[in-house]
């Protein structure tokens, strides 16, 4: 037989068979019926705080309770929101802040007191960003 005159490929061979035998699917994050917990209740806050002196507001979006867009445009920085919320597998959620003035920004999301998202943002004029976390697991 050809394959035991090669050694290279009796070791490719048994190392492609120990790699699909011994990979395993992770059954609630790929099967397409499965809602792995989904939905629950979450606790989810919104933060948004700056280390430039004199920024004093920004204006704030954020998807609350419901599942709507809640707006705020003279929100007081350091910013906090906390709120309970039932999140579907896949559902995203957005945070968004803006001032009309330069400095640094930094947004966080965070889910059951754990930070699941974080970015600062910075400009010599207007400054904003936006961040946004999705329910995978």
């Amino acid at each position: 037989m050809i394959l035991f005159k090669h050694p290279l490929r009796i070791v490719a061979l048994l190392f492609s068979l120990a790699l699909v035998t011994s990979c395993k699917k992770d059954k609630d994050n790929d099967d397409p019926g499965s809602t792995g917990g989904y939905p629950k209740e979450v606790n989810i806050e919104y933060k948004a705080t700056t280390t430039t002196s004199g920024l004093t507001t920004v204006g704030v979006h954020y998807h609350n309770e419901t599942g709507g867009l809640t707006d705020n445009d003279a929100a007081a920085i350091p910013f906090s929101v906390k709120l309970k919320k039932k999140v579907n597998r896949y559902e995203v959620i957005v945070f968004s802040a803006a001032a009309l003035k330069a400095g640094n920004l930094k947004l966080d999301i965070l889910i059951n007191g754990t930070v699941v998202k974080s970015e600062s943002f910075s400009s010599t004029s207007n400054v904003n960003g936006q961040i946004a976390y999705q329910f995978m697991q």
